[in-house]
């Protein structure tokens, strides 16, 4: 990671970025309407499933932002030479991504085989770090600061692509829901690129942000293009390669909260990665009602996503469902804002005075917010939860299992600290007793909407 405070840049570096944005905003706003066109005359289409007419909607819109990230990164390279190696590898990853997406929009792979293929798709970055082409640092950690994982760490990229491509992949199937949940979260890895004075943060978060936001668009409520698999695999890669580069893995993983709540829910009940078609085709976790209204579905055997669970507390529109998404997205953004500067001061960079004090000025609108969006609670609450247990693990693992002395375990191939590897290990079962509590909460406002429809009857 380069620091951006190292560069001296100034207004001309500045405007430089302001054109990049304009060329991947503009770029993607003209593909959008020629490539409707395209696939609608091909029969590319898809049917919106969550209105009672089904309007036929064109489907693999994404491929403009693939085409918008590709055409400004060129120019990204002209502007910022220095970051070609870094450029090159984000076009690559970007485009490999969109591939296996539009692949998978046209003969509809296999959830183990599309897995399989953005695995080697993060395989470009691990290459291209394992040649010294580019150099991936281990990740900062709140409390534990900077992680020894030289070797073992690069061996993880590819999984951590495949993992931010298919959450993200799995929250999608309303109007509007991907890419907006995927634009409030890059809104906020700019705000945390700037804080951590991250340079390839930065300048990825920027041509991510001109590409989403035309899309968004268009695909927003009544939806004019669907992003597709290429859409939605493409916009995970972006976040995963801002994620890398910028060593922002932390904040990344907050931002994105939401795809990976909901993809814990989608996991443990169809016992793998699956996207939202496949769940609407085999156990519908929803029923549309006469007047366009949406319900959640009592039926135990149907699969647990995070759609069904808001609308456990009663049927709504999709505008105001994809609303409360927007809204957890909103919050899980402050939760990066907060990682970020507690990654500040573990480093010894910021007092902790001042998180402590952006801290305190968030959870206003977290509580407006909330107020104002009750259906949400319990799951900003479950996501609180577990942030707050994690700090506490960290602070533990950090008073008593970082200052013991081990050597590092020898797997022949790779050197892991044991400290490290310790951590890990006790981490898991915490994580599976949150996972616990999520299910059970899941269930007990299922049967209490069960119940409410007994009554009504």
């Amino acid at each position: 990671m380069i620091r951006i405070s190292d560069l001296n840049w100034g207004i001309l570096e500045v405007f430089y970025l302001i054109i990049i944005f304009i060329i991947g905003f503009m770029t993607t706003i003209l593909l959008i309407p020629h490539i409707i066109k395209i696939m609608k005359k091909k029969g590319y289409i898809g049917y919106d499933i969550h209105k009672n007419d089904r309007p036929e909607v064109a489907e693999s819109g994404g491929i403009s932002m693939v085409i918008g990230v590709s055409i400004s990164s060129i120019f990204l390279i002209v502007f910022f030479p220095l970051f070609f190696n870094e450029i090159l590898i984000f076009i690559l990853t970007i485009i490999l991504a969109g591939t296996i997406g539009f692949i998978d929009d046209r003969i509809k792979l296999r959830s183990r085989y599309k897995i399989f293929l953005t695995i080697f798709t993060g395989s470009i970055i691990f290459f291209a770090h394992y040649l010294g082409f580019i150099h991936i640092s281990s990740p900062t950690i709140p409390f534990l600061g900077k992680t020894r994982l030289t070797i073992i760490y690069p061996l993880l990229i590819p999984i951590i692509v495949a993992v931010f491509a298919n959450t993200v992949n799995m929250l999608e199937g309303y109007n509007g829901e991907g890419s907006g949940t995927c634009l409030i979260a890059i809104f906020f890895i700019l705000i945390c690129s700037i804080i951590w004075n991250s340079a390839e943060a930065l300048i990825f978060s920027i041509v991510t942000l001109a590409v989403i936001i035309p899309f968004f668009l268009y695909n927003r409520y009544p939806a004019r293009v669907f992003p597709g698999d290429v859409g939605t695999l493409s916009m995970g890669a972006m976040l995963a390669c801002i994620a890398l580069f910028g060593s922002i893995e932390v904040a990344v993983f907050c931002a994105l909260l939401i795809h990976i709540f909901n993809s814990f829910y989608v996991i443990s009940s169809v016992k793998g990665f699956i996207e939202s078609s496949k769940i609407i085709e085999s156990k519908s976790d929803v029923i549309l009602l006469e007047n366009d209204l949406i319900k959640a579905t009592g039926q135990r055997g149907a699969a647990l996503t995070l759609p069904r669970l808001i609308l456990a507390n009663g049927p709504l529109k999709e505008p105001e469902l994809v609303k409360n998404f927007f809204i957890i997205s909103i919050i899980c953004g402050f939760f990066s804002i907060t990682a970020v500067l507690l990654m500040q001061w573990t480093l010894g960079i910021l007092n902790f005075l001042i998180p402590l004090i952006i801290i305190s000025i968030l959870i206003i609108p977290t509580v407006f917010l909330l107020n104002k969006y009750p259906r949400i609670r319990g799951t900003i609450a479950l996501m609180i939860l577990l942030l707050l247990a994690s700090i506490v693990f960290l602070i533990i693992i950090n008073l008593l299992i970082m200052p013991l002395k081990y050597p590092d375990i020898n797997f022949i191939i790779v050197r892991v600290p044991v400290n490290i590897a310790l951590s890990f290990l006790l981490y898991f079962p915490m994580l599976l007793f949150w996972y616990y509590i999520t299910l059970k909460y899941f269930w007990a406002q299922i049967n209490k909407m069960k119940d409410l429809e007994a009554i009504e009857k």
